[in-house]
């Protein structure tokens, strides 16, 4: 029996006539207020401002794409310790100076096996500093290295922090400025990976 206000279609659904909405009106404001103040404190709070370490065009830093085989600078020449270029895959770390041991390993331990990795320092080393096993240094280059590979110029002018990878057709297949570099060891997995 169809009561008044109800339809048979409302009955089966199990809809009572005259019931109110399981919701309340002002319900999707609400939930339309609390997710903008969530992302406003994402915006605000958690995605950092560009510092002087970064790309100065945001795009282009840590893009996460190879360049393409045709497009890639060629570095046959550039001589790096242990002669890896053309050989193998190349990680080309630039830094400032030698990250804590810890966090310079926790990078390099994601590099795949069998990729060759060079630490480029723009400042003079210790020589007591400890380097992980397999990690060969290259201080004070003037800038050499990193004009052959292409590296970006952060925000100051100031030498690269980033990393480099070269094919083992000595291709720069990818290169970018990445001051948090030690925290994205699973990144540098990806696309050293992607070249093996």
């Amino acid at each position: 029996m169809v009561t008044r206000g109800q339809t048979e279609d409302d009955r089966s659904w199990g809809r009572i006539g005259g019931a109110r909405p399981p919701l309340a009106a002002a319900a999707p404001l609400l939930f339309w207020l609390a997710g903008a103040i969530v992302l406003a404190f994402v915006v605000l709070g958690v995605i950092r401002a560009p510092g002087p370490l970064d790309d100065p065009i945001r795009g282009d830093q840590r893009p996460g794409f190879l360049f393409d085989v045709d497009d890639a600078r060629r570095v046959a020449e550039l001589e790096l310790p242990g002669g890896p270029v053309g050989r193998v895959p190349v990680v080309v770390i630039f830094d400032r100076r030698i990250s804590a041991p810890q966090r310079l390993q926790s990078f390099v331990r994601d590099v795949p096996d069998g990729v060759a990795v060079v630490l480029v320092v723009s400042e003079p080393v210790d020589e007591q500093a400890r380097l992980p096993a397999g990690v060969r240094p290259v201080v004070r280059t003037g800038g050499r290295i990193a004009n052959a590979v292409g590296m970006p110029v952060p925000r100051d002018g100031g030498p690269p922090v980033g990393y480099a990878v070269i094919d083992r057709n000595a291709r720069v297949r990818y290169a970018t400025l990445d001051p948090a570099y030690p925290e994205h060891g699973f990144e540098v997995e990806i696309v050293a990976g992607a070249l093996r």
